[in-house]
């Protein structure tokens, strides 16, 4: 029986089997949950209704007509991911490449204790499987909820900043910070995004290696001095990140889905347990057990 990713890849081929390479384009979008990486695609294909979660894998795609001629379209193939990371290296090789091909990967930088998994999962995915390839993706790290991470700490930003240019160094990537709480960053975020999509490839009009104002970084553009490191490898970066920001289990879904019965005699007491539970559904990390939680408040 074929998965999902081979049907729709399947899909894919057999309608667009006619259309030059030359005239497309392939995004594959993933990262951190609820960061906002389906707000994101609706902005750059001008959709205006409500964006729904992304539960496993995604296809959608845009066309432009080519300005040189008219009669010919430039389509641009969009796959985002929004299933468990921890299988993502068996879902990507089932995605259909077509023409240039742009790795997305979208973080939370507001949850520093996530950060790391988030960017070792899916760029150890992409270096797996396409590290021998012919076509190698583009890799580009988005860096998303500025609008939270910007009230943070200033050293905290640097350190943060810091880790994620260290990564887009080492991996040859374009960096860029996004929220969509600010129109700029907004326009960035498109203009980036058309360009990948339908124009020559990242073209960032601005250049930004300040950690107090949102980083814009296209690759090649950085160096170790810039950081105020010395040229390092992936291990050491890790270790460097990790000591700072010992990285959280994630939470288990099942428990935190499970919704108490009512147990109690009172039912204002019931509703305040309900409440409690749906405030936990919603963190997904959490520094203490959950029944340490519970006893606390």
């Amino acid at each position: 029986m074929q998965s999902i990713p081979e049907i729709a890849a399947q899909i894919v081929n057999n309608s667009l089997s006619n259309v030059a390479k030359d005239n497309s384009r392939t995004i594959f979008l993933v990262g951190s949950k609820s960061v906002g990486k389906s707000t994101l695609l609706y902005s750059f294909l001008d959709k205006n209704d409500t964006p729904k979660e992304t539960l496993v894998l995604e296809y959608s795609f845009g066309r432009k007509s080519n300005q040189k001629q008219a009669i010919e379209k430039t389509i641009c193939h969009i796959w985002e991911y929004g299933g468990k990371l921890d299988i993502l290296k068996t879902v990507l090789p089932s995605v259909p490449i077509r023409g240039k091909f742009y790795y997305c990967v979208m973080i939370d930088i507001s949850k520093t204790k996530s950060i790391w998994n988030t960017l070792e999962t899916c760029v150890q995915a992409l270096n797996d499987i396409y590290s021998e390839a012919e076509n190698v993706p583009e890799l580009i790290i988005i860096c998303g909820k500025y609008d939270l991470f910007k009230n943070y700490d200033s050293e905290i930003k640097k350190f943060i900043c810091s880790t994620v240019r260290s990564v887009a160094l080492l991996q040859k990537a374009h960096l860029v910070f996004y929220t969509s709480k600010e129109p700029q960053l907004v326009k960035r975020a498109k203009d980036l995004f058309h360009g990948i999509g339908f124009g020559n490839g990242v073209a960032f009009k601005e250049r930004n290696v300040n950690s107090t104002k949102p980083l814009c970084i296209p690759k090649g553009s950085d160096t170790w001095e810039s950081v105020g490191l010395e040229l390092t490898n992936w291990e050491q970066i890790k270790l460097r990140h990790l000591t700072r920001f010992p990285s959280d289990p994630e939470v288990s879904s099942e428990v935190l889905a499970s919704r108490p019965q009512r147990s109690h005699p009172e039912p204002s007491i019931d509703a305040l347990v309900a409440l409690k539970y749906e405030e936990l559904r919603n963190l997904e990390l959490l520094d203490i057990s959950l029944d340490d939680y519970l006893r606390v408040h």
